[in-house]
């Protein structure tokens, strides 16, 4: 025997959602959707984050290996132009005075002749064989970087930005002559070795990377 439903019992099941229903369940969709729209957010800008400091370091990274290229391939001066060293003090012409150490200026045959010429005034600047690093602030720039001169008494142009003193010391770049020991160097004719550290920050977060550099030349004269 069927047994048959009643009327009120067809219209109960049919039912729908009621409005208290549809508002609970339309606040959690959008609780929940607002969480993912903020992991979402949060995984963005890490990897932007992680981006941008990985470029600055690897581009920072490049610029130490050619500065520590140019400094390993450093030539002596040409001794009838005064200089017979290969690490230059500005303004020295004794083969004794250790450079400063926030900046580095090197002899570089830059025009094949096996040799590194550096003539005296009123020769032209450019005739000077040489090559300088330092740190300086662009013009109109907020931050620091390394530059690179390839002229006596040349303006530096930036090789690396973001440069800046990590670690509080007052330099953001670093130079510590060494000698065959790897003792500090008591005179420029000791330098056999140079240790180069750049310091450099992205988005608050710093970095510091070094590296030694071995005179090939440190015996050759001109």
């Amino acid at each position: 025997m069927v047994k048959t439903a009643r009327a009120g019992e067809i219209l109960r099941e049919e039912r729908g959602f009621t409005l208290a229903e549809v508002m609970v369940a339309m606040t959690m969709m959008v609780v929940v959707l607002f969480a993912l729209h903020a992991v979402f957010d949060a995984t963005v800008r890490i990897f932007d984050l992680g981006g941008d400091r990985l470029e600055a370091v690897e581009s920072a990274r490049l610029g130490l290996e050619k500065m520590q290229r140019e400094i390993r391939a450093a030539y002596p001066y040409d001794a009838a132009s005064g200089y017979d060293h290969l690490l230059w003090t500005a303004g020295a012409t004794t083969t004794g005075a250790i450079p400063p150490p926030d900046r580095i200026t090197f002899g570089n045959d830059l025009n094949g002749s096996g040799k590194v010429d550096c003539p005296p005034s009123p020769a032209p600047a450019s005739a000077c064989e040489v090559i300088t690093y330092g740190v300086y602030r662009p013009s109109g720039g907020s931050t620091y970087a390394l530059g690179r001169a390839r002229s006596r008494g040349g303006s530096l142009q930036a090789v690396v930005g973001n440069v800046a003193d990590v670690d509080g010391d007052g330099e953001a770049l670093s130079f510590e002559y060494l000698d065959a020991a790897g003792s500090p160097a008591a005179s420029e004719p000791q330098v056999s070795a140079v240790r180069i550290e750049l310091e450099i920050e992205v988005e608050g977060r710093g970095q510091t990377l070094a590296t030694k550099v071995y005179l090939r030349n440190r015996g050759a004269r001109g």
